[in-house]
């Protein structure tokens, strides 16, 4: 039913020209909907089942933007989500800020403030529209989707700028936020089932991009986020905090009819205070190393093929898990996962993408521990996605 639904929805919707609402002469508005169906061999994706195909992966978004003047910008979006018990089909803010031209003209300075998205790597900051990924899901390696609310945006204050010059063009981004982590997924990531949440501290982000004029560009994502622990009256852990210093390096080349991409992560994870006498290796430092290679083939108009190798590792130090499983008893593919994507995508109008993927998988980092009770998750396993996208 819910599904017949969003396709009527889907539908009628298409029959709107494919460009933004016009609401005046200084408001606009977009929107957009994403409906998936998905297949897995073994363990379970948003919301679907093992051997059977579940239709309970959908986006619907709609943004405003109000221009008062040349130098003055407000913006916001409105999303509802539903991937599984990782995202029950709520309708949350996304992002909502205030932006202020400071310098105009061969360099640019402004400011913003607000729930403002992340400058993170090449995709988080249009990663909630499904028109502007590769392909239904970006890579998880980096870009991981149980942990969305946590990555796309949070509360600060961002200085931007960009800038042009004959070795290319420059844009750059300094963020001071508050990371929003008060997220069943997050816990549950960082700190598997225990009943106690986290608040998020002062923490930073800045990215800078360059692009040159031969089809490359590059880029540094350097990040320190911060959260504390707070224990419920019954549980494992005392109070604790992490930090999580990340630096993200990212390099695309663009040609006619081909785009190669990689992005390289390295995390590292401070944890303390949650004294685990049963699991010491919980309170320990760890680096998470992920990465990813990708190559997009426009070989015909209107198509495109995606090949992608994506591979992370939760502990550089414990590459297959087995010290992890060993003091813990947990499967040693909770710590990592390889997977190999091989995709199509076919855009018939300006204003709709049809996307078909299949995901061969070796582990289970990813994998969302509200669908996926960590003991009985299978190491290997196979996954095919398609997904229907709609935007104004």
């Amino acid at each position: 039913m819910r599904f017949r639904f969003v396709s009527a929805l889907l539908g009628g919707l298409s029959l709107a020209p494919a460009q933004a609402l016009d609401l005046s002469d200084t408001v606009q508005m977009h929107g957009f909907i994403s409906q998936s169906a998905v297949y897995t061999s073994q363990n379970r994706i948003a919301g679907s089942q093992p051997g059977r195909t579940g239709w309970d992966m959908r986006e619907i978004g709609a943004n405003l933007s109000w221009r008062p003047d040349a130098d003055w910008l407000v913006s916001g979006q409105l999303l509802s989500r539903r991937a599984g018990n990782a995202d029950n089909g709520g309708v949350r803010v996304d992002y909502a800020f205030v932006d202020r031209l400071l310098v105009s003209g061969e360099h640019t300075v402004g400011l913003r403030l607000g729930k403002i998205k992340n400058p993170f790597g090449f995709y988080n900051t249009t990663r909630d529209v499904a028109h502007t990924r590769p392909g239904v899901l970006l890579p998880q390696s980096i870009y991981h989707d149980q942990v969305r609310s946590f990555f796309l945006s949070a509360p600060g204050v961002s200085l931007y700028g960009d800038a042009s010059s004959d070795r290319g063009n420059w844009q750059w981004q300094a963020s001071l936020l508050q990371p929003e982590v008060n997220d069943r997924n997050l816990t549950v990531f960082m700190v598997d089932n225990q009943p106690g949440s986290f608040t998020g501290k002062p923490s930073g982000l800045a990215r800078v991009l360059w692009e040159g004029e031969t089809g490359w560009r590059a880029g540094v994502s350097l990040g320190s986020f911060k959260m504390r622990y707070r224990p419920a009256a019954v549980d494992f852990l005392s109070a604790g905090a992490i930090t999580l210093n990340t630096a993200l390096f990212s390099l695309e080349h663009n040609s006619e009819n081909w785009t190669h991409t990689a992005e390289y992560a390295q995390t590292r994870q401070s944890r303390n205070g949650f004294n685990v006498p049963f699991a010491p290796i919980l309170d320990q430092p760890s680096t998470i190393e992920a990465f990813y290679l990708q190559s997009q083939w426009r070989f015909a108009p209107r198509w495109q093929a995606l090949l992608r190798y994506d591979n992370v590792v939760l502990d550089q130090s414990d590459r297959g898990g087995a010290r992890y499983s060993a003091a813990t008893g947990m499967p040693a593919a909770q710590r990592y996962a390889r997977d190999w994507t091989l995709g199509t995508r076919f855009d018939p109008t300006p204003d709709w993408s049809l996307f078909v993927e299949a995901h061969h998988v070796n582990g289970a980092a990813w994998l969302s521990k509200l669908d996926n009770a960590p003991a009985t998750t299978r190491p290997s396993w196979d996954m095919l996605l398609m997904q229907a996208a709609w935007r104004f």
